[in-house]
């Protein structure tokens, strides 16, 4: 779960999702308990799931799995931080094995609220043809059904992206992080990979996986409270948990934050955050984010979201230009809109470096640019 908050906080896109990507944070476990409670059935030896997506976005189709070629299928969202900084590799990886390894990225898991899945390709072939090469392998996305997600992810009891799945003669014969692939794909040439002994180890983690993933089961009654809007029993429901674990209180305090200011009470929202970050400042950009997703707030939230956006900034590794965009927002909802046009122009020469300098590979596009400078001819008519 590291990934998502991870990527959450350092890879903010759009102030009008980012309340959606935050809470996501407590959305995804309750949503990947099922599978990890009912012993996932696809393991390391098995037969290759069906090959099934909405669309083949870029390069060759694959309509059948060649004799002894290597097939590579590389899970990854648009929103994943850590899936984005593995594309660059992966494409290194695609030209150096070309003509005996295929790559394919597969797309799933992209934040569609109550919308089909398929409803999320636009912006997903936006992604991918604004990356250009730093993508160059074949792309696919998944369908309404989510077939790709559940029937390869889920069944393998895989819960986070990036996650990569190696196929050779239509068996699943490794599964593990993409920066690991390079020598398993060197062991599979040369035929030295031992798939059974990896076997064994896979296994054993996936049951500790399982047993990780049963702890969360408690949060389901309050997920399930808190989409009905029954706010009052999810915060009686939040007492009852046991806090002293930090994942299960992050969720807990996550989902409480956002009933409090759903219930408009804002002044005891402030003060809980406040009180839950002397001990966690890294959930700051967490707490910022939720209040920024929010309209109708006082200028002193506002300016508190800002204030945790900088102590962000500060931090090591952030996409700053993004994060630029953040605060900029939440001084503009401040009403400090000269604030907001500083922050904004940071923003635009940021993103314009990265891209000059390569850096930043598929959080900042020519079309992020392009926003923030949209963004930033509003606010200057505002002044």
């Amino acid at each position: 779960m590291t990934l998502y908050f991870n990527d959450m906080k350092h890879t903010i896109k759009k102030m009008n999702i980012l309340k959606r990507i935050i809470f996501a944070v407590v959305l995804i476990i309750p949503t990947t308990i099922a599978a990890a409670q009912s012993k996932a059935a696809l393991t390391i030896g098995d037969t290759a799931p069906e090959l099934k997506y909405a669309k083949w976005i870029k390069g060759t189709p694959v309509t059948k799995y060649e004799k002894d070629h290597l097939y590579v299928f590389e899970f990854w969202a648009t929103w994943c931080g850590p899936c984005k900084a593995a594309m660059p590799h992966l494409s290194e990886l695609a030209k150096k094995y070309q003509g005996k390894v295929t790559f394919v990225g597969v797309n799933i898991w992209e934040k569609t609220g109550d919308k089909p899945y398929e409803s999320s390709l636009p912006a997903v072939t936006n992604f991918v043809k604004s990356v250009g090469d730093k993508m160059a392998y074949n792309v696919i996305a998944d369908n309404n059904e989510q077939h790709m997600a559940n029937k390869w992810m889920i069944a393998a009891g895989q819960n986070g992206i990036p996650s990569t799945f190696l196929l050779k003669n239509d068996k699943v014969i490794w599964i593990g992080h993409p920066m690991k692939l390079d020598s398993i794909i060197e062991l599979s040439i040369s035929g030295k990979y031992d798939m059974e002994a990896f076997k064994q180890e896979f296994n054993g983690s996936k049951i500790k996986n399982e047993a990780y993933m049963a702890k969360f089961k408690i949060l389901e009654p309050m997920m399930k409270a808190f989409k009905a809007k029954e706010y009052d029993k999810t915060l009686a429901i939040i007492d009852t948990l046991n806090i002293s674990d930090p994942m299960i209180s992050m969720q807990a305090n996550v989902a409480k934050l956002n009933v409090l200011f759903a219930q408009k009470k804002e002044t005891e929202a402030l003060s809980f955050s406040q009180n839950w970050l002397k001990d966690n400042k890294g959930f700051g950009g967490t707490v910022a984010g939720i209040i920024i997703g929010i309209e109708g707030l006082s200028k002193k939230s506002y300016l508190y979201a800002a204030d945790l956006g900088k102590a962000v900034l500060a931090e090591e590794g952030v996409v700053k230009p993004l994060v630029q965009h953040f605060i900029a927002t939440a001084y503009d909802k401040a009403g400090d809109v000269k604030a907001a046009v500083a922050f904004e122009i940071m923003a635009v020469q940021g993103a314009k470096d990265a891209l000059k300098e390569g850096k930043f590979v598929g959080s900042i596009l020519d079309s992020t640019v392009t926003e923030f400078e949209a963004q930033l001819d509003l606010y200057k008519k505002k002044l």
